[in-house]
């Protein structure tokens, strides 16, 4: 593997500190996780998709609106609207590109973060590629999901 496996104590770290509240992430098996929406891609030097994080609209809601402190209400608004804010939008790919550490030690590659797409195809599914599935707690903001799948 080129890049760690992202572990449930640094993803709490990090979104307790979006959040500003106590955060819980803890491991779930990929079948848990369902209606995946939103994916972030993670490149190599060389421009090749090397690493993926996708979850669902509520979960990318509640990201994008919790990092300039929107309220929950606001996160609501937006799924019932099936779209993010690009307010909301824009924080998001700042929270994707925050988690890129997650997959990073002294000892891997670099990666950054190229884009994020509202289409759940563009997970990582490459031979050899691995999956790290979390459900989380994020406070007001609700229950979510994060499939985390890199090389």
């Amino acid at each position: 593997m080129n890049y760690r496996k992202p572990e449930a104590a640094q993803l709490v770290e990090m979104l307790t500190m979006i959040l500003g509240v106590d955060a819980k992430a803890s491991q779930a098996p990929e079948t848990a996780i369902d209606g995946l929406s939103h994916v972030a891609l993670y490149a190599n030097d060389e421009g090749v998709t090397v690493a993926t994080c996708s979850c669902a609209l509520p979960t990318a809601a509640a990201l994008g609106c919790a990092l300039s402190m929107i309220p929950p209400g606001g996160a609501e608004g937006m799924v019932e609207d099936n779209e993010l804010t690009q307010v909301a939008s824009e924080n998001f790919y700042e929270v994707m590109n925050i988690f890129s550490s997650l997959l990073m030690d002294n000892k891997s590659k670099h990666l950054k973060l190229t884009t994020v797409e509202t289409d759940a195809g563009r997970r990582l599914q490459a031979e050899g590629s691995e999956m790290q599935a979390f459900t989380l707690q994020l406070g007001a903001y609700g229950a979510g999901e994060l499939v985390f799948d890199f090389t």
